[in-house]
């Protein structure tokens, strides 16, 4: 092997390095990214479902008591709070997938988050 052989595999090996390090990298913030812990998933889907069913709860209330309608502003507003708990949480779910999967989340919008 020649001295100029030597060079262009020693700057072969450092850009090996370099992209061995760089492909790490990102597999840390990955799983950073993802490291959520099941309990703060539940207490945070749980919370989001609570409050909608309790705002439409509250809502319900004060259509029955502004108009008189007892029960029925109640239950209409308990469902649509059912209703925007579970799109809440649906909600919730998507952009945790996407935070733990950018790639997979790049492609769905067709654009390349590494550009």
């Amino acid at each position: 092997m020649t001295s100029d052989e030597n060079d262009d595999l020693g700057a072969r090996i450092a850009r090996a390095k370099s992209a061995q390090e760089d492909l790490e990298k990102k597999q840390r913030q990955h799983e950073s990214a993802s490291g959520v812990s099941a309990g703060a998933l539940a207490l945070r889907y749980g919370a989001e479902f609570g409050a909608s069913v309790f705002v439409g709860i509250m809502i319900g209330l004060g259509i029955d008591h502004f108009f008189g309608t007892k029960p029925w502003g109640l239950l209409i507003m308990m469902c649509f709070g059912f209703a925007a708990g579970i799109l809440g949480v649906i909600r919730a779910y998507k952009e945790l997938t996407d935070a733990a999967n950018p790639v997979m989340s790049a492609d769905k919008t067709g654009s390349n988050p590494e550009e």
